[in-house]
């Protein structure tokens, strides 16, 4: 396995600082294993309770290097992999023996749906009160929307974000990332390292809510304050920014674009001398953003005929740390990017059967301990023997749970059986 190489002098190999939580993890699709993984990156013990056949992820979109999906490969490093029946009353049981032990117990199902297995909260808590108890929802525990099926997509629109963006000429758009699953998994996370700490003084667990719906919500805090003042939806306006002009992008000469965000007219001023037109910052059309959102159609000409006579590493030489600007990076650009590695950002680790897979890091660095790939995704049940021995159970018990088909086990793992 590889990770981000840390700095020398660095002594950041200490266990992360969750070593020791157990998490018992019955999370699928995207924003609960984001959670999961977060918990497991810091350290966490992660006990993946899969049914028999996985958990859908597995066999999540059209790209399977090996078999794998690149879903599945893309957030489900640092767990181990435990397939039980939960419907099977035996199944059940030792899922809730599990909990009983648990710190966390983490959960991204419908409202209810634990409840018919006696999985929820209420019936996990009497068994352990210390018992942290996350869960991510579409729309939340309550509320008229709370059984409504929610997928990123889906909450992106109900949450706003679509509807402020896209274009007037295209309509409006989602953001390109999963950024409701992926923001509701770190959120989720956070909420169970806070209630984690809460209960240390505390001594008892607490129920943990995140939303898809929610974290889209939070997304608009500031443009929530301004329709509060002006009542009007905000227009689309693709990359372009409602009150500052220019911020948006641009395209340069070899058809590359890059992102100019002037935000004061200092800034207006700086442009204008290093693109080489001083005349830029006389016209009084342009020399406040004020005069620049009057006249927004003549302000964004004239910089795109001034960004249109260098090509981007061009404009990168010149602009760069002078004032807010930025390359729009395709990802033929980003993923070759040297910031990736200085910001240790790429968390690689060898997949049998796959080669070397590239996922998407921490983006919290933290000088006191590194986050280092210690398990790679993994088969359904790879690890239940093992986890199981851990809960007490015989391998005699084990084997009559397997040939039972209440848990599952990876061909790799055997138990003597009488």
């Amino acid at each position: 396995m590889t990770q981000a190489s840390v700095s020398a002098g660095d002594d950041r190999e200490r266990p992360g600082p969750l070593a020791g939580i157990k998490v018992v993890d019955l999370t699928h699709w995207a924003a609960g294993p984001v959670a999961a993984m977060v918990l497991g990156d810091l350290g966490a013990d992660i006990l993946k309770i899969e049914p028999p056949a996985g958990e859908p992820q597995r066999g999540m979109g059209v790209t399977f290097p090996g078999g794998w999906s690149t879903f599945f490969l893309a957030c489900q490093r640092n767990k181990r992999f435990v397939s039980i029946n939960y419907r099977d009353p035996r199944g059940r049981e030792l899922v809730q023996k599990m909990a009983s032990t648990a710190d966390v117990v983490l959960e991204n199902a419908r409202p209810g749906t634990w409840e018919r297995h006696g999985l929820d909260y209420e019936t996990l808590r009497k068994l352990n009160p210390r018992l942290i108890y996350a869960s991510i929802t579409g729309f939340g525990q309550t509320g008229p929307m709370r059984d409504w099926l929610a997928m990123d997509p889906i909450a992106q629109a109900a949450g706003g974000v679509v509807g402020i963006t896209g274009s007037e000429e295209g309509g409006p758009a989602k953001v390109g990332a999963a950024i409701t699953d992926v923001v509701s998994g770190r959120l989720a996370a956070f909420g169970v390292v806070t209630a984690l700490y809460d209960r240390m003084s505390t001594g008892v667990g607490q129920r943990v809510d995140a939303s898809l719906f929610s974290t889209a919500v939070s997304l608009l805090t500031m443009r929530e304050t301004e329709f509060q003042f002006t009542q009007q939806n905000p227009p689309l306006l693709g990359t372009a920014h409602g009150q500052i002009v220019p911020a948006e992008a641009f395209t340069t000469s070899d058809d590359r674009r890059v992102m100019l965000c002037i935000y004061s007219d200092w800034h207006w001023a700086r442009f204008a001398e290093l693109a080489g037109k001083p005349e830029l910052a006389q016209d009084d059309r342009f020399i406040t953003n004020s005069s620049r959102c009057q006249h927004r159609v003549a302000t964004i000409a004239a910089v795109q005929d001034v960004v249109r006579s260098r090509t981007e590493a061009e404009w990168t030489g010149l602009l760069a740390g002078e004032i807010p600007y930025g390359p729009v990076l395709e990802f033929d650009q980003l993923w070759q990017h040297p910031q990736l590695e200085a910001n240790e950002l790429i968390a690689s680790y060898d997949m049998p059967g796959v080669g070397e897979v590239r996922s998407i890091g921490s983006p919290i660095r933290f000088s006191g301990f590194s986050q280092p790939v210690r398990r790679v995704p993994a088969p359904a049940g790879a690890d239940t023997v093992d986890v199981l021995r851990e809960e007490g159970l015989s391998d005699e018990a084990i084997g009559e749970l397997i040939a039972a088909g209440v848990v599952h086990s990876a061909p790799s793992q055997t138990v003597a059986t009488a």
